[in-house]
């Protein structure tokens, strides 16, 4: 997921007619959650809340055995970067001089 994350994130920012980024893989994600990617305005935001969600599963399931602080910590990170993104794209997408 954080590659197919990464990889949104670039296509929504570049001005490449033919996206050819490549990711690690899609193994493990089902069709129909593939299908959803594809018709979403917004993949970014599903691809962070699906990785937010496998997360708090792996958490809840004892699979992550990590203090809440920093635990925390990796969810304000991944917040961090949308946010980041956000600002490339209001750089990218307001054209200079207003």
């Amino acid at each position: 997921l954080a590659s197919m994350l990464y990889c949104c994130a670039l296509q929504q920012v570049s001005d490449l007619e033919i996206h050819t980024l490549e990711i690690i893989s899609s193994v493990g994600i089902s069709e129909s959650s593939l299908e959803l990617l594809q018709e979403t305005h917004d993949r970014c935001e599903v691809l962070l809340q699906w990785m937010q969600q496998l997360i708090v599963e792996a958490e809840r399931e004892g699979l992550l055995d990590i203090p809440p602080p920093i635990l925390s910590r990796s969810f304000q990170e991944l917040s961090r970067g949308m946010v980041n993104l956000n600002n490339v794209r209001k750089i990218h997408d307001i054209p200079f001089p207003y």
